[in-house]
């Protein structure tokens, strides 16, 4: 095994301070992999505990909780709809010091200094003004990207799209049964701002060309623990003016490729 654990590889990389609102997006896999083949099983509790140590009491977590399924009319309920956005997701998710927020596609798992703020949010939109994606910029907050590549998972990119507006993607209602915390069954609109499918937006690798740019300019930061896992830092100001500057300058080339229809 490493001379040292994958958290405390990470807190000696300095990324992480106190006081921090930390987004955390992950492929815990390929770590699990490394762990166990030294005879070790991965605790995914005490992953949190170690980030919620860096952060401090100052600070936040945010988990992506993320469920799609009320976009094709499956009820949302808030207390059983799983996430699908991975094990470390689902680890903070079902901890008693984590809260889901109440967003039936968008959800988030946060603990710390924001958790009222973050929970109270009932924004029907999911990436527009006034969405937790919206509270993140205001906050500065940072993404930490585990075991995937820069900006791959980082859905944040999407809220930059729908603020300064692209011609591939457009606003769309969906509506479903939804089950509150307190058992309360209603229907529920929300709004996404999804993908133009006649246009056939199609993602360049998670956007890759931008996540080089951004990683030449020093506003990723990227390491690999035991020369295997990446692992990618930055704040989200950082990622707004890059993709806002590729949107406006560039007509989103370093993102999609897409049908040019006029």
């Amino acid at each position: 095994m490493a001379s040292i654990s994958f958290t405390g590889w990470l807190q000696e990389l300095g990324w992480i301070k106190g006081g921090h609102c930390v987004y955390v997006t992950s492929d815990i896999l390929e770590l699990a992999k490394v762990y166990r083949e030294q005879g070790i099983r991965l605790n995914m509790n005490e992953m949190i505990n170690r980030l919620q140590s860096m952060v401090g009491p100052g600070g936040t977590l945010l988990f992506p909780t993320f469920n799609w399924d009320f976009c094709r009319g499956v009820p949302f309920d808030y207390h059983k709809t799983p996430t699908q956005t991975g094990a470390l997701s689902k680890a903070a998710l079902n901890r008693p010091d984590f809260t889901r927020t109440s967003h039936p596609l968008y959800s988030f798992a946060v603990w710390g200094a924001h958790h009222d703020e973050l929970v109270n949010d009932c924004s029907a939109d999911s990436f527009g003004p006034g969405t937790i994606f919206d509270k993140m910029t205001g906050w500065n907050a940072v993404v930490l990207v585990i075991g995937l590549t820069p900006l791959q998972g980082v859905t944040y990119v999407h809220h930059v799209e729908n603020m300064v507006g692209v011609p591939y993607r457009y606003h769309k209602a969906f509506t479903a049964d939804y089950t509150d915390a307190r058992g309360k069954c209603e229907k529920r609109t929300y709004r996404m701002y999804v993908r133009d499918l006649d246009m056939d937006p199609t993602d360049l690798g998670g956007f890759a060309p931008l996540a080089k740019q951004m990683q030449e300019d020093g506003t990723i930061l990227s390491a690999e623990y035991c020369d295997r896992i990446p692992c990618h830092f930055m704040h989200v100001t950082d990622v707004y003016d890059a993709v806002r500057k590729d949107i406006l300058e560039n007509d989103s080339r370093k993102l999609y490729t897409y049908k040019h229809i006029k």
